[in-house]
This record gives structure tokens, C-alpha cells and sequence, in this order.
């Protein structure tokens, strides 16, 4: 693994990248005892690290015994993964754990929005002028803004934020297609063809209502009073009836309960579901969702997650906002979203984007 060590200031600063576990656990420990050998006052920056394993403590119960009382060990930025191993094993107890120390908005580069609820208002329609303004001053100083959403282009571009709003791309399908500025596909990363003869089956006994998406175009089996519903409360439209022609499918909607879900979730082996409304859930591949869109988005642009800061409110935000350098949840983001965030600010109608932009510097 890659793992950057750097002195300033006789502080001296170790940034490891990927994993930390048996296969890589030995570079991380060269970088620390290399640390070591240059101050007594070590931080270890964590958001480039996805995960860290027993090996990984092992080393930082090394470095934290060797300092003792004459030296400083703190770790920051870690990701809400990495905070739950931290908390399961006390080391939250042991060690100096801060996950805002080193965040500076002055050092993002791309900004990551949902639509729903983050950028649109469930309750007016609307984008408020608060965003459109912060978003616009954001660009203007060189940051780039992209969408991440669940809905696909089609549907993306009936809504009035492509219409009010530049953006540098759009990660639709929940990052499952990745398009630059102008829409056209640059990554995607399509459902596996064996779980979709399953999903087309069960797109084609027509039980529950189920939508099929490829790279151009969704189609439904059938219509009822949910899907009119569910698509009401969250400003969607009802795709047309359509039938299966052996295309590539990059993501499914059903209209369902709970009950439902579950059932789907044991059925597919190779998929995830999530949720964007109580009665709305996305099918795509396991090996998809809004933070692998986003890692496609810096490959081509040559940016690390430590630059992403991401904003969301619901369900199928939540990997993002673990990914993200800077995760955002809106003031009237689910629970769980907010306990995963590195800052909550205020609500999509209470000028929420706004707010948090100004509070980490990157508007002024």
C-alpha cells in the first residue's frame, strides 16, 4: 500500500491510502517507525483509508507504547468504518481521536450533490435561491460541482435543477452510469447478466410493479395506486410500459413495502438495495452505489476523496457521505445518514447548503 509521511513544524504527518490489514500492514508500520525516527509528535490521517484491520491496530498500539508520555499520537479523519472498529475495541479510549482535525473546505475540489431533498425541495419543488447563489460562487472559485443521483438523465433533466444550475457531470443511476458536463458516458457499470435474467423474471410475472433501466431509457410492467403515490411525493414521473429486449440494465426500481424489501434483499445474491422513499427502493449491483461513481469521477479527473466534499439526505446517500473527504448530511436527512456525517447542517428549505459551504471556507 501506499502510505505518504511527511514533517512540519516537528509534527510529523503519515497518510495511508486503501486498507489497512495482514496483506498490508507492513508498509503502514515502515511508515510509522520511519515517523518515529523524525518527531515525537505523530498524526495519522486517516481519509485516505477505507478500512483497518487487527494488524493496523497493532502498529498503532506500537507507535502510542513508544510515545509514551513524551511524544503526541493523534489520529484524524477517519471514516465512520473505521470509527465503529475504534469504538468495538476502545480504542477511542486509548487514543487521541479527532475526525474534524486537518478537515478544510479550502482544499476541496468537486462537490458532490443528491437531488432529492438536498438540492430540490420535497416541499416547494424548488431549488432554493440560496443554493443556486452558493453553488455558483463555489464554481467561480475553480471547485467543481457534480450531481449524484438515483434517477437516471432522462428523468434528471425534467426536474428545474439541470435547468438552474452548471454542472461539471452527472453520476445518475446511483453512480451507475457516469456522464461528463456535456452527458455523454465516460464509466458504467451495469447490473451482473446473470442476476438480470432474475430480475427480468421478475420484471415479467408482473407481481410487484418494477422498473428496468438501461443506458438510454426505464420501462415499467405495470401501474398501480402506489406507484402514482410514491412518484407524487417526490416529483417523479411514470416511466411507459415497455418489455425486455437483452439490453444491459443498470439499475431497477420497485414500488414496495418493507416486506418486500427483505424478501428482494435474500433473493439477490449479487445485488444491493437501497431506499428513497417508504415505498420506492433502487436494485443495482453490489459493486456499485454513489461513492464507486464518485472514485470513477476523480480517475478521470485526477483527484483523491480527501478533495470530495458530498451532501445528502436519505438512504442511498450513505456511501458517499462515508467516501467523501467532507460528508454533508441535510438537516432533514434520515438518522442513520446524520450519525454517518462529518458535519449536519440545515435543511434543504433552511438554506442548508449554503450554510455549509460557508462554514468549511469554501465560499466566503
Amino acid at each position: 500500500m501506499r502510505v505518504d509521511v511527511s514533517t512540519e513544524n516537528d509534527v510529523c504527518t503519515v497518510v495511508p491510502h486503501g486498507r489497512i490489514d495482514s496483506a498490508t500492514s507492513v508498509d503502514f508500520d515502515d511508515a510509522i517507525r520511519k515517523a518515529l525516527e523524525q518527531s515525537k509528535n505523530i498524526v495519522i490521517d486517516f481519509a485516505e483509508t477505507e478500512y483497518i484491520s487487527s494488524s493496523g491496530l497493532r502498529v498503532l498500539l506500537f507507535a502510542n507504547k513508544e510515545l509514551g508520555h513524551t511524544g503526541s499520537l493523534t489520529v484524524i479523519r477517519p471514516n465512520s468504518n473505521i470509527l465503529e472498529v475504534f469504538d468495538m475495541t476502545g480504542f477511542t479510549d486509548l487514543l487521541e481521536i479527532d475526525r474534524g482535525i486537518g478537515i478544510d473546505g479550502k482544499d476541496i475540489k468537486v462537490l458532490f450533490f443528491d437531488v432529492d431533498g438536498t438540492l430540490l425541495s420535497h416541499k416547494t419543488g424548488h431549488v432554493p435561491e440560496s443554493t443556486k447563489q452558493a453553488i455558483a460562487e463555489a464554481r467561480k472559485r475553480g471547485v467543481k460541482v457534480v450531481i449524484a443521483t438515483g434517477r437516471d438523465i432522462v428523468e434528471l433533466e425534467k426536474l428545474p435543477v439541470t435547468h438552474e444550475i452548471e454542472f461539471d457531470g452527472f453520476l445518475t443511476l446511483n453512480g451507475n452510469i457516469c456522464l461528463d458536463q456535456n452527458k455523454h458516458m465516460f464509466a458504467g457499470n451495469p447490473i451482473d447478466s446473470g442476476e438480470v435474467e432474475i430480475l427480468v423474471q421478475i420484471f415479467e410475472a408482473s407481481r410487484i410493479p418494477f422498473v428496468l433501466i438501461n443506458d438510454h431509457e426505464r420501462y415499467i410492467n405495470f401501474v398501480d395506486d402506489v406507484v402514482i403515490k410514491t412518484q407524487e411525493e417526490t416529483h417523479g414521473t411514470i416511466p411507459e410500459i415497455g418489455t425486455y429486449q437483452g439490453e444491459a440494465i443498470y439499475q431497477c426500481l420497485s414500488f414496495v413495502d418493507d416486506g418486500i424489501r427483505q424478501k428482494l434483499e435474500e433473493l439477490l445474491d449479487h445485488c444491493s438495495i437501497t431506499s428513497w422513499n417508504e415505498t420506492g427502493i433502487d436494485i443495482l449491483a453490489k459493486t456499485g452505489g454513489k461513492a464507486a461513481g464518485i472514485q470513477k469521477f476523480l480517475d478521470e479527473e485526477g483527484l483523491s476523496r480527501s478533495q470530495v466534499m458530498a451532501f445528502g439526505d436519505g438512504e442511498n446517500d450513505l456511501s458517499m457521505i462515508k467516501f467523501a473527504g467532507i460528508g454533508v448530511a441535510m438537516g432533514n436527512a434520515t438518522d442513520k445518514l446524520k450519525v454517518a456525517a462529518d458535519y449536519v447542517t440545515t435543511s434543504v428549505d433552511e438554506d442548508g447548503i449554503a450554510h455549509a459551504l460557508t462554514h468549511f471556507g469554501v465560499i466566503g
